[in-house]
């Protein structure tokens, strides 16, 4: 059975890395828009 603390690193290693995702494919999504409509979102 997991402990209390693995669980917490665990749930906190998902965190992190579903974080970093979401902010590198968020990136390449939003410069893309904007390269072809010109949005001016920067």
């Amino acid at each position: 059975m997991a402990t209390f603390q693995e669980i917490i690193v665990y749930i906190a290693l998902g965190i992190a890395i579903g974080f970093l995702v979401q902010k590198f494919i968020g990136k390449k999504k939003s410069k893309k828009g904007c390269d072809k409509d010109d949005c001016a979102c920067h």
